[in-house]
């Protein structure tokens, strides 16, 4: 989760994963669902942890490791 400096009020949540396959499968698992099924009071609707969220795609052009 990275917060901004300055310039915006909006988080950025940035995640890694193995594969296209593995995202897909943890998108389309019940963890997923409920993660994003907002609250969980009794008789009360679910509330949204967000109002708006985009999904970034982008390519590494630069890598970097450790230097040993």
């Amino acid at each position: 989760l990275l917060r901004p400096v300055e310039g915006t009020d909006q988080y950025l949540v940035y995640t890694r994963w193995r594969s296209e396959e593995d995202f897909q499968k943890w998108h389309a698992s019940q963890d997923f669902a409920r993660g994003h099924a907002g609250g969980s009071e009794e008789n009360q609707p679910p509330r949204p942890a967000a109002h708006a969220s985009q999904i970034w795609s982008f390519d590494v052009i630069q890598q970097s490791g450790p230097k040993n």
